[in-house]
């Protein structure tokens, strides 16, 4: 079963520099490699989220103060939809550490 908000965001504390704290709650305890990709993705964003703080399903992120609560929630279901997936910041999938380490170069026949 793939991880999902399963609440709505809270702000916290102000912080400065228009930055504030957002909670929420996620159906299970995410894997680091997980928690890594949703990372790259929050620090990548417009909102340029940082600081993720996981402790079991509760999740403290540090952000620029969200335009509306539906900026924020969309931002909040993307960075968990593309740690789903996988996928990098930039664009690629993140290899399957089962997948072989194939080269780029064919070999020479």
């Amino acid at each position: 079963m793939p991880i999902m908000r399963v609440s709505d965001p809270s702000f916290d504390e102000k912080r400065s520099h228009n930055r504030v704290f957002v909670r929420f709650r996620v159906n299970r305890a995410p894997e680091q490699s997980w928690i890594s990709t949703f990372n790259g993705h929050a620090s990548a964003s417009v909102l340029r989220a940082g600081n993720a703080v996981f402790n079991g399903t509760d999740v403290t992120l540090e952000l620029i103060r969200p335009k509306s609560r539906s900026e924020l929630t969309t931002a909040l279901d993307c960075f968990i939809e593309c740690a789903n997936l996988g996928l990098r910041s930039w664009g690629g999938v993140e290899p399957s550490p089962a997948a072989p380490n194939r080269s780029l170069l064919r070999h020479r026949v």
